[in-house]
């Protein structure tokens, strides 16, 4: 193109960007990024959620940050979409408060976090003990009307096995299949490993037929 004398525009470099991100370039994709905005194009919402994307992909938490502040330097504001890539790679990394920070700074710009963000933070503070964090977070997500999809559960009832709350977590089994879902693999093999843990095989045979308990539980 450029020998053609053809001036490459955002789209060309977005496309390319993305296939370096793609390819795990993330090194070349960046500096890619980094020579488009020197030769003065401006680069747009798409280019910069390309690049956070791969930084979130290979764990780079503090660049995907300050990556995040760039954007909103040049004029651009981050949606959740922006927001929950960044969240995500905050949670995978162990970093719940910085993920919580954005959070609650998402909420403070008028945007309303989406069930892809609760379970990301859910998934992290279950998994770091964070019991009562994960309660009020869920009753937030309620209240808020964020409808529970199949990985929701899956963190609920992994989480209630763990504290040996078997029955609560039957009974969140219902309750998906009230709503339409079927528990997938997963639930199941968390499930019989619970009730194997405790000696009770015999209910692990038979997980699929376990009848609800009396009381709906919430988390």
């Amino acid at each position: 193109m450029l020998k053609l004398g053809v001036e490459p525009n955002v789209v060309t470099f977005s496309t390319l960007i993305n296939g370096l991100v793609k390819a795990s370039k993330f090194s070349l994709a960046v500096s890619l990024f980094d020579e488009m905005v020197e030769k003065g194009y401006q680069p747009d919402l798409i280019t910069y959620s390309i690049i956070l994307n791969g930084l979130s992909k290979i764990g780079d938490t503090g660049r995907a940050v300050r990556f995040l502040r760039l954007m909103e330097e040049r004029g651009f504001k981050p949606n959740v979409v922006a927001y929950g890539t960044v969240i995500d790679c905050l949670c995978k990394n162990g970093l719940l408060k910085e993920a919580l920070h954005l959070f609650s700074e998402l909420k403070v710009k008028g945007n309303r976090p989406n069930a892809v963000i609760y379970n990301c933070l859910l998934y992290a503070m279950c998994n770091l003990g964070h019991q009562e964090e994960a309660r009020r977070l869920l009753n937030e997500m309620i209240d808020s009307n964020i409808s529970l999809d199949i990985f929701t559960y899956s963190i609920l009832i992994d989480a209630y096995c763990k504290e040996g709350m078997i029955l609560e977590a039957i009974d969140i089994v219902h309750t998906m299949r009230k709503q339409g879902m079927e528990p997938n693999v997963v639930m199941y093999n968390i499930l019989v490993d619970a009730y194997c843990k405790e000696g009770m095989v015999s209910k692990a045979e038979h997980i699929g037929d376990q009848p609800p308990i009396m009381s709906h539980t919430t988390f």
